[in-house]
């Protein structure tokens, strides 16, 4: 549960920022946690139930995150894009 903990810590540090998440980074750390929970899932009576719980809390936490860094991704491409447009279109009466 420790290496969780510090996986959790190091996804919460890279999705604090404002700015544009590390795709890579982010995968990376997303599989080596996955691979991890699967590894304490084999095991479940090895498993604290209360830090399992808050590994399960800290797993919405972490969702929400991604989720608001995706949709923050999906609106800059969709400006991005319309002011693409925009120029498209002017460039033709030009």
């Amino acid at each position: 549960m420790q290496r969780l903990d510090q996986i959790d810590q190091q996804l919460e540090l890279l999705l604090a920022v404002p700015e544009e998440v590390d795709s890579n980074k982010l995968q990376a750390l997303l599989s080596q946690r996955e691979l991890l929970l699967q590894q304490l899932m084999a095991e479940p009576e090895s498993l604290d139930k209360r830090l399992w719980q808050q590994a399960i809390e800290r797993t919405s936490v972490l969702l929400e995150r991604i989720r608001h860094h995706r949709d923050r991704s999906a609106n800059q491409v969709q400006r991005l894009q319309h002011g693409q447009r925009s120029m498209q279109v002017y460039n033709k009466f030009r």
